[in-house]
């Protein structure tokens, strides 16, 4: 698995928006001032969650994250919105770059003053601190049956 799985996701939404929008879009990841090429994407990680999962050694852990897809259009084209919205729904799948495929689990949007927002939530598991079992060469034991005193 990868070192970093919230970066992973990111990365692996921002190919998958290049490739089923053909790359016409400037993808954002992290906070632009002012300046940004217009119409573009914002990839933003909004809440997650980690959990130990019982029963699994304790180095088992159930990640949610909910990511945030925002598109600025020009001028709030209602057009452009519907399309890119529509593409967006192929969000479900992305893969990360070990080749790990992940699949969402929620894929929902809203449009509010001209600009999409499109959510997504991924859940995974995820294996932290993998021990590794250091295995005996020889073993040997012997015993014997203890005589009863009373006898």
């Amino acid at each position: 698995m990868v070192d970093n799985v919230t970066n992973e996701i990111i990365y692996g939404i921002a190919a998958k928006i290049k490739e089923i929008c053909d790359s016409k879009y400037k993808i954002y990841t992290d906070k632009e001032e002012q300046g940004e090429e217009r119409p573009c994407f914002f990839i933003k990680d909004l809440t997650g969650d980690e959990n130990r999962e019982i029963g699994l050694n304790n180095r088992f852990y159930k990640k949610t994250l909910n990511i945030v897809i925002i598109f600025f259009t020009e001028n709030g084209e209602t057009e452009l919105i519907n399309d890119v919205k529509d593409n967006l729904y192929e969000l479900e799948y992305i893969e990360l770059s070990d080749g790990t495929l992940i699949r969402a689990m929620k894929l929902h949007h809203k449009v509010e003053d001209g600009v999409l927002h499109f959510f997504i939530d991924y859940k995974l598991f995820i294996e932290k601190n993998p021990s590794v079992a250091i295995k005996m060469n020889d073993y040997s034991l012997s015993g014997e049956v203890k005589k009863d005193e009373n006898d």
